[in-house]
């Protein structure tokens, strides 16, 4: 006997679940409103128990694996006694088969005809009445022939019970001697319910329900933080692995409550995501990344940041030979802050630039935009850095508009010049941040600080964990900074 609950939103979604799943057969034992929650936003649900024989599910079973993908589907929806009208016709027409089969052997015995190997692969699938009177069959049914027929059998029945025509009525003696087999079937399958019914509550039960995150799963107590977590743009694997967790450290009751479980991810974010130790460490700051990832505005925004909020003394250093223009921008800024400022267009000239530079407390590099699809572009761009034994920092930045494939891609290829940390920008444009946790997640590296709009040095932060979960998981409910007189 095989018994299952089933959850869903209305009665009638519930039994639809019952028919697709246990077949028209099955047995009601309970119908029930659940109160503790179910989907999204915890709305109430209905929970059936149903029950059904292995003999009847195993007839079910038989019969839809005779239709075609396309018949099965509308097979499920057409009404209960018509699903059973077609489970019984194929498993009586599979039974026939296989008397027709017993029939053979027979049929060769009696004629004292001795089954050797070889004939007996020819009998195989033969009807009695083809079977001659000599030792050899009358004519060879071939196992491709067999296989034609079978499916040509099932695709008639199938078509049979699915068509939308009247058929005519069956006699009243023999619908009498159908509802008589019926009844007597369900007496029988109500004297086994009788027994298993007081061991029932101790068998477990999992719910064939689709709250968000089932098909990871988990709880239906972790959907609405599965659905929350997604919608923020965490990847699902990072978010299963995450709730996992709580499954297995929450106390059950205190799962069932959404605040606790917001709470628990909340902290466990906050112990999981890194932020830069010490971004000021290092005395090179090199801005690396592809074109459009906002590297020169960064770049002029951790200057002010230095000068004006820690007070120290900085240096504007440029390798972009390549982009017209940017050098001349640059300099303008390097003007305005009132700091040095030089182009940088051989790998011996840093000898220079340290001398020149060696009372300065911070260097910062800004470099071209590659997208490094050749080793051209990377052997250039690793000649031109400053050496690793100017204690610096290769800062990778990157835009948060960017899809998580994209960004992927392009950190992969900057892997082989280093990565210290990254550097989001754009992040008051995207809609969801949850590129902040998908990035770290894959490379494993700090964010060393947040870029927001234009203002200078205002729109600049260096990151925390504190800001980076409550920007990951939009906790204050907004991504906007403070405007600024």
């Amino acid at each position: 006997m095989q018994v299952k609950k089933f959850e869903a939103k209305t009665m009638k979604e519930a039994l639809e679940l019952v028919k697709i799943h246990l077949g028209p057969e099955a047995i009601i034992l309970s119908a029930k409103d659940s109160h503790k929650g179910f989907g999204l936003m915890g709305e109430k649900s209905v929970e059936v128990t149903a029950a059904v024989t292995e003999e009847t599910l195993r007839k079910k079973k038989i019969a839809e694996s005779k239709l075609r993908e396309d018949l099965r589907a509308r097979f499920q929806q057409i009404p209960a006694s018509r699903q059973k009208e077609f489970i019984n016709r194929v498993y009586s027409r599979k039974a026939e088969e296989a008397r027709e089969l017993a029939t053979v052997g027979a049929a060769a015995q009696a004629r004292d005809v001795s089954l050797t190997p070889e004939l007996r692969a020819q009998l195989k699938g033969m009807r009695y009445i083809d079977i001659s009177d000599d030792t050899a069959p009358a004519q060879r049914v071939s196992g491709r022939d067999r296989v034609r027929r079978a499916a040509a059998r099932a695709r008639m029945a199938s078509a049979d019970i699915l068509q939308d025509n009247k058929r005519p009525a069956s006699p009243p003696q023999a619908k009498a001697e159908v509802k008589s087999s019926e009844v007597a079937a369900l007496e029988s399958q109500v004297r086994e319910l009788k027994q298993l019914i007081e061991q029932f509550q101790k068998v477990p039960q999992v719910p064939l329900s689709s709250h968000p995150g089932a098909e990871w799963g988990l709880m239906p107590e972790m959907a609405p933080a599965f659905h929350r977590m997604t919608g923020r743009g965490i990847q699902p694997s990072i978010v299963n692995s995450i709730l996992k967790r709580a499954q297995t450290e929450m106390d059950p009751e205190a799962m069932k409550k959404p605040a606790l479980v917001d709470a628990w991810v909340v902290r466990d974010l906050l112990h999981t995501m890194e932020a830069s130790p010490n971004p000021l460490q290092g005395r090179y700051h090199v801005f690396i990344g592809s074109t459009g990832q906002g590297k020169t505005s960064t770049l002029v925004k951790f200057a002010a940041h230095l000068l004006l909020k820690e007070r120290r003394t900085i240096a504007i250093l440029s390798v972009d030979t390549i982009k017209v223009g940017a050098a001349e921008q640059l300099k303008t800024y390097a003007q305005i802050l009132n700091v040095p400022f030089a182009v940088v267009r051989r790998p011996e000239e840093w000898r220079v630039a340290e001398e020149k530079l060696k009372n300065v407390q911070h260097i910062l590099v800004d470099t071209p935009g590659f997208s490094l699809k050749t080793m051209e572009e990377a052997d250039w761009l690793k000649r031109m850095l400053p050496s690793g034994e100017l204690n610096r920092t290769l800062h990778y930045v990157q835009s948060a508009l960017a899809r998580d494939e994209e960004s992927f891609d392009l950190a992969s290829r900057y892997q082989m010049i280093g990565l210290h940390d990254v550097i989001f920008t754009r992040v008051d444009e995207a809609k969801t941040l949850g590129l902040l946790l998908n990035f770290q997640d894959r490379f494993h590296v700090p964010i060393h600080s947040l870029g927001f709009g234009t203002k200078i040095p205002e729109d600049f932060e260096l990151a925390t964990r504190e800001r980076i979960v409550d920007l990951v998981l939009n906790l204050s409910r907004t991504n906007q900074r403070e405007v600024h007189p």
